[in-house]
């Protein structure tokens, strides 16, 4: 008797043959094995047709305050400015807080953009929106930038296309694209002295040598039920998946792509001993082995209470050190070029001091940064007022981060994709690339 696994192509399907073995070839879970009727097109040329073959996209969650961090208040009164002073970069008239010095360094590198608004102050709102470049759709899973420039492009290696270094956000999955365009998460803390990215050995016991033993099976039976499957895109589907799998479970350099230990103490170092740092460096690592697209979480910058020992103890020194060490060190390996580096939360926070010291949600005006893969350096696009509560000129809205993403990848951002049920988004509905931050 035939089970219909996949839709089956409405005949016996090769893969209810070999389905056991290969699940536990790959390691994969019958769960998993039902996400692959989607999957990524072929490979494309590593070079797109944007300025960026790559994104690294450094997600913010909770919401940084952007009066305290890119876009400082120094005149204004104290339960605005705060408590931190603002400093002097390596670009004339351009200052940020004091506890972002090494970013200051690079700043000729950098477009802050202090000009960015949403209408929603709510966190999973405001995540979903500067993650898709939509606002929620009730029933409708819109995908993200990196599930799409998956979809689109392709893989530029034998690394999956896209990946997240940390548990990722949900709406930085696939959505209808289907489970298989979701980023792969290697899992662990890269800092950790044993970190090893989940699922990139071998089941135990299956060696390189019954692996492609296994793989010369399949190819066997592969062939026998090929005619009968022309035209069938499932059963292609899963033979990409396949084929990326095995070129990932068998490739010593993209598995190599993890191993940390691989960069000299004084490199790791640099970017700092802790969990971002590392992950930095990982990310790194990824986009030189050819990963397209890498998304770094940041948490913890929802500081409603106590904000300046919040952000001034940890979190901006840390970010400083991991980011500004990332920027200095892709320009040094001449991969900034090419790669287009993205910082962004959900909103910014109120300008106002509240009664527990801290900071609320304020999406009216907040701080996104940009640099690399076709952005001008030492660049401010757009202002906020004195108080940074408004915009005051060339406001910049989600759709436009969209379009500035897919267009710096070489993606149409006026086209558009379709729902399993027909459904059809614009990939960057109403946006436009910021023009003001590109070189």
């Amino acid at each position: 008797m035939s089970y219909n696994w996949l839709g089956d192509c409405e005949k016996f399907h090769r893969r209810d043959v070999i389905r056991v073995g290969m699940l536990s070839f790959m390691g994969l879970t019958l769960s998993k094995y039902y996400a692959l009727a989607e999957t990524t097109k072929k490979t494309n040329p590593d070079r797109t047709d944007g300025t960026a073959d790559s994104v690294v996209l450094i997600w913010t969650a909770g919401g940084p305050s952007h009066v305290d961090s890119w876009d400082p208040k120094p005149n204004a009164p104290v339960e605005i400015r705060g408590q931190f002073n603002a400093i002097g970069t390596n670009v004339n008239g351009i200052q940020v807080t004091e506890h972002l010095a090494r970013t200051a360094k690079v700043m000729d590198k950098l477009t802050l953009i202090r000009s960015m608004t949403s209408p929603t102050a709510v966190h999973e709102i405001g995540t979903h929106y500067m993650l898709t470049g939509f606002l929620p759709l009730p029933g409708f899973e819109v995908p993200s930038y990196g599930s799409v420039a998956a979809k689109l492009l392709g893989p530029r290696s034998a690394l999956p296309p896209y990946i997240s270094v940390e548990q990722p956000e949900e709406p930085m999955g696939a959505g209808f694209l289907g489970a298989a365009l979701n980023p792969y998460s290697p899992g662990g803390n890269p800092a950790a002295a044993n970190y090893h990215g989940e699922g990139l050995d071998a089941p135990a016991g299956i060696t390189r040598h019954r692996m492609d033993r296994r793989k010369a099976l399949r190819d066997v039976v592969d062939d026998a039920f090929r005619q009968q499957e022309k035209g069938c895109d499932e059963a292609h589907a899963v033979d990409e998946f396949y084929n990326r799998a095995y070129t990932l479970l068998s490739s010593e350099k993209a598995r190599a792509a993890f191993d940390l230990t691989k960069e000299t103490s004084a490199v790791r170092g640099s970017y700092g001993w802790n969990q971002f740092g590392q992950s930095m460096l990982l990310t790194r690592r990824l986009i030189e082995a050819g990963t397209r697209f890498v998304t770094v979480t940041v948490g913890g910058w929802d500081n409603h209470y106590n904000i300046f020992p919040a952000m001034g103890g940890s979190l901006l020194p840390t970010f400083d050190q991991g980011f500004a060490t990332f920027i200095a060190d892709m320009a040094q390996r001449g991969m900034l070029d090419r790669t287009l580096v993205v910082v962004m939360g959900e909103f910014g926070r109120t300008p106002i001091v509240n009664r527990n010291a801290g900071r609320d949600h304020w999406p009216a005006c907040f701080s996104v940064l940009m640099a690399g893969g076709g952005i001008k350096g030492g660049n401010v696009v757009g202002s906020s007022d004195g108080r940074g509560m408004q915009v005051v000129s060339d406001p910049v809205h989600p759709e436009d981060v969209a379009a500035t993403i897919y267009n710096a990848l070489g993606i149409d951002y006026h086209q558009s994709i379709s729902s399993p049920e027909g459904v059809r988004i614009t990939l960057a509905r109403g946006g436009n690339p910021i023009k003001q931050a590109l070189a």
